[in-house]
């Protein structure tokens, strides 16, 4: 499919078109976990578009899947948020070669940009090394690429993790558009990426209460990928409503909204510290925390982190402490949304009880 820009008008079409807030998509699977389920991945698709959100990006890495699968995973989406929302794909999987062929598959299926940082079988041996690698990638597509620069076994060059001098010449490759700055890390990498770069690509620090600062301080115009509808609903679509209002310069107002979402981190369901500082992808809170604000849920393979009751009381508990009601019953969690609906149940042991899938 057709890439709304060339490489060297890549920066610029960024600049005008990519703002607002980022979510993430988690793949559903059917209630054995056997195959994607495609319908409830639809459903979030525009569950996600009706809270307000202005990109997607799909997360193939969070847990365990084919590489067939993950590309099947971002062709679903990108299919479904044609024409509505930009679409994004985090790029990190075990190979280099395994990377460009996903960059491939998303360039022709639709896809926007993708958020690339290094596979898992990638040892930096040098600076030049890592500049090297990543000019490789990006030169493999036409995609728009965010630079992301977390996972990176790169602390002997730096104490940010990065080696900063870098940041310029990879900024300067023409489809690089933008750096997401990985969730958690110090107020002072943010300074230093948007003082290095800011005025070559657009920079994005997904956490919250920084934009207080670097939306009028640096303009940045774009956040996420976060799980940010764990703290809102279409209806009431808070975070949205939140980086917006920054955007137009109404910071009090802004600010009465955040306040307003405080008990949710007194509760235990996240604001920041519960859903931002892990430095984990934590699929299958964040799709539990979606399904209590009216997403597909469902649960997701192993290998991932289980999902304990003490986790899913403190969410809720979050939840009802900013007013908002989490839904029921919890066996659709389980199955997904969609299916819960077309009749499947988790499977029962219980002599001549019913059971359907």
């Amino acid at each position: 499919m057709t890439i709304e820009f060339t490489n060297s008008e890549a920066k610029d079409w960024a600049k005008q078109h990519l703002k607002g807030l980022e979510t993430v998509i988690f793949p559903s699977f059917t209630p054995d976990l056997e195959s994607l389920d495609e319908d409830g991945i639809r459903y979030d698709v525009n569950h996600i578009i009706a809270n307000g959100f202005t990109s997607i990006m799909v997360s193939p890495e969070s847990c365990g899947m084919t590489f067939e699968e993950r590309k099947k995973l971002v062709e679903i989406v990108c299919d479904e948020a044609k024409g509505k929302v930009h679409t994004s794909v985090a790029v990190m999987q075990d190979t280099v070669e395994q990377d460009i062929e996903m960059l491939k598959h998303i360039e022709k299926v639709g896809g926007t940009f993708a958020t690339l940082g290094h596979p898992i079988q990638y040892y930096p041996r040098s600076v030049e090394d890592i500049y090297q690698m990543y000019k490789y990638m990006c030169n493999s597509t036409n995609l728009g690429i965010v630079l992301y620069t977390g996972r990176l076994h790169t602390r002997e060059y730096h104490p940010s993790y990065f080696p900063p001098e870098l940041l310029p010449r990879i900024a300067d490759i023409p489809n690089v558009v933008a750096m997401k700055l990985g969730g958690g890390g110090g107020m002072a990498i943010t300074v230093m990426a948007f003082r290095l770069i800011g005025d070559k690509v657009l920079v994005n620090d997904p956490m919250p209460d920084r934009w207080f600062i670097t939306i009028p301080e640096y303009g940045q115009q774009w956040s996420g990928a976060g799980p940010f509808y764990g703290m809102q609903t279409p209806e009431k679509p808070r975070m949205v409503n939140i980086f917006n209002l920054l955007t137009k310069g109404e910071i009090d107002q802004a600010m009465d909204i955040y306040w307003e979402l405080a008990p949710l981190s007194e509760g235990g369901g996240g604001l920041e510290a519960g859903y931002f500082h892990s430095g984990i992808v934590m699929a299958h809170t964040d799709k539990y925390a979606h399904w209590c604000n009216g997403g597909n849920g469902g649960s997701i393979r192993q290998p991932t982190g289980r999902l304990y009751d003490y986790q899913k009381e403190r969410i809720r508990a979050g939840l009802r402490a900013i007013g908002l009601t989490p839904r029921e019953p919890e066996e659709e969690f389980y199955v997904g949304r969609v299916n819960y609906a077309k009749g499947a149940r988790l499977r029962t042991y219980v002599k001549n009880a019913s059971y359907s899938q």
